[in-house]
């Protein structure tokens, strides 16, 4: 019983000596990343591509802030290098890079808003996180305040589309679970959820009773007011002992009061389906090399050993297309792909994470086609 008592005391002084630099300012003003009033930001990039398959160059025209008919609030995933329990001050150049590379492409659909919020690091903030220590109530604070801010400030009865992946889903998750899913009046304002790689939950065989009541997982084109929500794989993912998609082994929703357990099921949301777009897809992403760190060594050397793809436009479409499907194996639920040229570039998978890295980017406009025929149904039902 001492062993006990000292081993948990000194986890306690030792979380308390990493948490301190957070704790010198535990109620700090709401700050974006990215905002229509500001002049320039990681969400607003040019979106010019090149589809290294066919090699065509697309450019695509975006709306003035002023004509977009809707908003986006995006939160960002777990990306700090820093060596510390939470990410403060939270604005870093990986932050930049993972906004470019996740919501950019959503800013020709909406006006994007990103809060910084001190989120937990990989380590050790969410692997203390995940020992059982409520660390992440600190990040959920910091995005709960800027959602404030925003709905008293900026939103104006507009409609809103939420983005998340990883860490940013969960908060998104606890957010939307406690304020959008029992109001009424914000229910209506919910154009839609992009709730990736972060274990969204329903009752088995339900499009609700999970993570919410009344807000339902989408199961159809043109469907608003509902989550498009799935973590991806090639492998199968028992084979990875991943941590996203199956129920009865997820670690990550207790973090955030969610329920979990057999009698649910994580949500895959087939996009091919939503988007009424069924044709493979590459990989598209910023040309501009990503902040080098652990998450730059994870994307360029793991998840795609042979390189991201790079064009002279802003963006890139990999050769490579991707075909997949919903599937349920070994009591996973998942967007399982598979490479169209085995001679081509492959994905190589992580321990416990698969595909994690590249939820968004695999398919990234067809997300975006789903969130633009979203805005069409939402503002048709106004």
């Amino acid at each position: 019983m001492a062993r006990i008592v000292g081993i948990v005391g000194a986890l306690a002084l030792f979380v308390g000596l990493w948490a301190a630099p957070a704790a010198a300012d535990p109620n700090p003003p709401v700050q974006w990343l990215c905002s229509p009033a500001l002049e320039a930001d990681p969400c607003d990039i040019p979106l010019d591509t090149t589809d290294q398959l066919t090699g065509s160059i697309e450019t695509h025209s975006v709306p003035t802030e002023s004509e977009k008919p809707v908003d986006c609030f995006y939160v960002y995933p777990t990306v700090s290098d820093q060596l510390a329990i939470y990410a403060d001050p939270p604005r870093q150049p990986e932050v930049d890079s993972i906004a470019s590379m996740q919501a950019a492409r959503f800013s020709s659909q909406c006006r994007v808003f990103a809060p910084l919020y001190r989120q937990l690091t990989l380590y050790p903030g969410i692997s203390l996180q995940l020992l059982g220590l409520p660390l992440i109530q600190q990040s959920y604070r910091d995005v709960l305040d800027a959602w404030q801010h925003y709905l008293v400030h900026e939103n104006n009865g507009r409609g809103v589309i939420f983005i998340g992946h990883s860490q940013g889903t969960l908060l998104l998750r606890k957010l939307i679970r406690e304020h959008i899913d029992p109001d009424p009046d914000l229910r209506q304002r919910l154009v839609g959820a992009f709730l990736m790689g972060g274990n969204v939950e329903t009752l088995r065989g339900s499009t609700v009773g999970g993570d919410f009541t009344n807000i339902p997982i989408c199961t159809r084109q043109g469907e608003s007011g509902c989550a498009v929500a799935y973590s991806t794989s090639q492998v199968d993912p028992i084979n990875a002992l991943s941590i996203f998609g199956n129920s009865a082994f997820d670690i990550l929703s207790p973090s955030v009061g969610a329920p979990s357990g057999p009698h649910f099921e994580i949500a895959c949301t087939d996009p091919a389906i939503l988007s009424g777009a069924p044709a493979p897809v590459g990989l598209t992403v910023p040309t501009a090399p990503y902040t080098f760190g652990y998450l730059a060594l994870l994307l360029d050397y793991m998840a795609y050993p042979q390189g991201m793809p790079k064009s002279t436009s802003t963006w890139t479409t990999s050769a490579q297309r991707m075909q997949g499907e919903c599937q349920e194996r070994h009591g996973y639920h998942i967007y399982q792909y598979r490479t169209l040229d085995p001679t081509g570039p492959q994905i190589n998978e992580l321990p416990y994470a698969t595909s994690h890295l590249l939820d968004i980017n695999l398919g990234y406009d067809r997300l975006v086609s789903i969130a633009a025929q979203q805005i069409a149904t939402w503002s048709t039902n106004r």
